[in-house]
């Protein structure tokens, strides 16, 4: 955390009275005590209230800081800490980043007002009950189709009531970054020119302390719904295999009928269909073709991803399958890769952070020659609203009543019971 040298005595008195405010940051949210201790706080008047950069530079308006009361002053910095935990400098990139961060700052917001135990989010940020619940890919959706009356502000602290479609359309004739609090680096570089050759290694830094603060919050359950920020952790699984059988390659199978190659024979029976003994299952005539499969790399899902694995291998192989694309996704996609069956014996698993499968379901419908698409999940995820371009088999390890999605088929993996069969009399 940075001192304060070359300040004025008020300024001096601001900057302490900030680090004070960090410390009790850390007091409701102590998985946020890497991040209080990494960023570096500059008393400021080019910004109007408070923003922070992917590099943990956190710039403060003295005028503002100065206005706000304790509590006040702790919820402002915990919501610039949480824009670095949830790495929104990172999502927002290639899409309408003010909008992004718009949509970050509503459930920011919602989040602290649920955690803090406030009924009020202070300084005129923005409010919008119930946001910490959605991604804000679907809040960026309902601004742009909401616009004209959705209520919104000119800036995140302190701004004018106006409409959503009122500040983005203003933004447009904005620089960069000028009325949103996540702050990008090019400002960054603009503002401090002499410090710049490190402020990518710095935002590494910001980003991988996000990350184990982020593990944390799951650990202590400090978060309340589903993530909405990758995990950013690696970990090598072993695909456990024949724990699912059927019914769900049977449903599996007749779904994909109409997207997989080649007819149906028993020419060429299932090379696994005879391990059972409870279902001989025809193979397929020898046509080369790739399965598409989407696996939730969420935190949530990390018991269930190891048999997950063996499922899909144990499918391949009875149904002939020579390749799997294979998305991996928490919140944004970490792995998108084209492999043999036989790699999911050992296979590198990314992720296990938020919920949000929208970037994947996105990526494979960007390809034109995704026709089909398998979704392996616990159903604890925000995916798009709208139907995606190809038919979709969303796949649970477990039943849940509450995932109802609007468009696909949901089928159980349901775990396999060998079958001992007495003597044929």
């Amino acid at each position: 955390m940075s001192t304060a040298p070359d300040l004025s005595v008020a300024d001096r008195a601001i900057h302490g009275r900030i680090m004070r405010g960090l410390r009790l940051v850390t007091v409701p949210f102590p998985h946020l005590a890497g991040l209080v201790a990494a960023v570096r706080v500059e008393i400021d008047e080019r910004v109007p209230t408070m923003g922070v950069f992917a590099s943990g530079r956190l710039l403060a308006n003295p005028s503002f800081t100065a206005r706000l009361s304790g509590d006040d002053l702790v919820f402002v910095l915990a919501h610039e800490l949480l824009h670095l935990a949830l790495r929104t400098h990172d999502r927002a990139r290639g899409s309408a980043t003010l909008e992004f961060n718009y949509a970050h700052d509503y459930i920011i917001n919602d989040m602290l007002r649920h955690a803090l135990g406030t009924t009020k989010i202070p300084a005129g940020g923005l409010d919008m009950q119930g946001a910490r619940e959605r991604s804000a890919e679907d809040i960026v959706l309902e601004m742009r189709r909401t616009g004209s009356y959705m209520s919104s502000r000119t800036q995140v602290w302190e701004g004018q009531a106006v409409t959503v479609e009122q500040v983005l359309g203003a933004a447009r004739q904005a620089p960069a970054g000028a009325m949103g609090d996540a702050l990008d680096a090019q400002r960054e570089r603009e503002l401090f020119p002499e410090d710049s050759a490190d402020q990518a290694e710095r935002a590494r830094a910001i980003r991988d302390l996000a990350g184990r603060g982020m593990v944390l919050a799951k650990a202590m359950g400090a978060l309340r719904g589903r993530g909405d920020s990758p995990g950013g952790q690696q970990q090598s699984v072993l695909a456990q295999r024949g724990f699912f059988h059927t019914p769900w390659h049977i449903a599996l199978q007749a779904w994909l009928e109409g997207a997989a190659p080649g007819e149906r024979t028993f020419n060429r029976a299932s090379r696994r269909g005879n391990d059972y003994g409870d279902v001989v299952m025809p193979g397929r005539k020898r046509h080369s073709w790739m399965l598409n499969v989407i696996l939730d790399t969420s935190a949530s899902m990390s018991d269930d991803i190891p048999k997950a694995l063996g499922a899909i291998a144990d499918f391949c192989d009875a149904a002939g399958v020579d390749e799997i694309r294979v998305v991996q996704c928490d919140t944004v996609v970490t792995s998108d890769e084209v492999l043999s069956p036989a790699a999911l014996a050992d296979y590198q698993i990314s992720g296990y952070g938020g919920s949000d499968l929208t970037p994947a379901l996105a990526a494979l419908a960007d390809d034109p020659r995704v026709s089909s698409a398998i979704i392996i999940t616990d159903g604890d995820i925000t995916y798009p609203n709208e139907p995606v371009p190809y038919a979709v088999l969303w796949a649970l390890p477990k039943a849940s009543a509450s995932f109802q999605p609007s468009y696909g088929r949901v089928i159980v993996m349901q775990e396999h019971v060998p079958q001992k069969w007495g003597p044929l009399l």
